[in-house]
């Protein structure tokens, strides 16, 4: 039985979904030279014409309703057209967590297309959506990026909903725009940096996407010990990233260098540095902290943090 890959690529209407699948086939030679079928789940001002279709073995089928796009749609698909890949310009009001694809379909990729400039409205109103469209993306792009000033909160709030996803901020130009240091809750340039534990989900966030740059810095904060290993600790706090039934654990592996000791649910202070090293729990090269010092407090019942 052949693989058929299957692209899908979601976000709201005029969020940029069918420019991009667009610009993926045009500087794509695999997609030219080989049959893709775009099933288009809805309508915006950009159109895939005929004789673009035609240049890149383009064929685009319609589908109105979440009812239509079910496994006997897709085999169908496959038996008309024997595509080489499937590109599906998902409707983000369908409902993801129901959708069903045949066996022999697999999703290689899905894209979240965001516009920046609607953003804060619609995450404020339509946070569980956004987490549906986000939480199994491996990309997030936000487009029309020209003249936001919220970009580092933004991609905050995303990282909070998918640890995993690449995120990327594009302007008018097509250039990835970059995120500002002075955006952040706390002073980079010092070489110690304390901060209060509402903070934790954003520098926990940041330290994930730009490790690098948080290297030869001392960091003061109160956490709880979740997990102890032979060599190791890990500490981390519960945070809220999109409602109430969305909480989710952002911990790291700590190094222990002090002569301290700890135990599970210890509240404590940690000053800690920052490095790349190898975690037996990951069995990779992953971000960890290096304890410096640690200070035990008063115990105290958690507070779950918000994103």
């Amino acid at each position: 039985m052949r693989e058929i890959p299957l692209f899908i690529i979601n976000g709201f209407l005029e969020s940029g979904k069918t420019t991009i699948i667009k610009e993926i086939i045009d500087n794509n030679e695999a997609y030219k030279n080989n049959s893709t079928v775009v099933i288009h789940c809805e309508d915006g001002e950009v159109e895939y014409d005929k004789e673009w279709c035609l240049n890149n073995k383009v064929h685009v089928e319609y589908v109105e309703d979440q009812a239509e796009l079910t496994p006997d749609f897709m085999r169908n698909i496959d038996d008309i057209y024997h595509p080489n890949q499937i590109v599906i310009e998902y409707n983000s009001f369908f409902d993801w967590e129901s959708q069903e694809f045949p066996n022999d379909m697999v999703i290689y990729q899905q894209i979240t297309m965001i516009d920046a400039q609607t953003f804060n409205v619609m995450f404020n109103n339509m946070r569980q959506i956004f987490q549906s469209m986000v939480k199994d993306s491996s990309l997030v792009i936000f487009n029309r990026c020209d003249g936001v000033k919220d970009l580092s909160a933004y991609r905050r709030w995303i990282r909070g909903m998918n640890q995993n996803a690449q995120i990327a901020f594009e302007g008018a130009n097509g250039r990835l725009t970059a995120m500002l240091d002075e955006d952040l809750p706390y002073d980079l340039s010092k070489s110690e940096i304390a901060f209060e534990e509402d903070v934790y989900p954003t520098w926990y966030i940041e330290v994930f996407d730009n490790p690098e740059k948080y290297m030869n810095k001392i960091f003061k904060f109160k956490t709880y010990v979740r997990d102890i290993t032979d060599n190791t600790f890990v500490i981390g706090r519960q945070v809220m990233t999109c409602c109430e039934d969305d909480i989710q654990f952002m911990g790291y592996e700590v190094i222990n260098d002090t002569d301290s000791s700890v135990k599970v649910d210890d509240c404590i202070y940690l000053e800690c540095s920052v490095e790349m090293a190898y975690s037996n729990i990951a069995e990779n090269t992953v971000v960890m902290l290096r304890a410096h010092k640690i200070s035990k407090l008063k115990k105290e019942k958690e507070t779950i943090l918000t994103l």
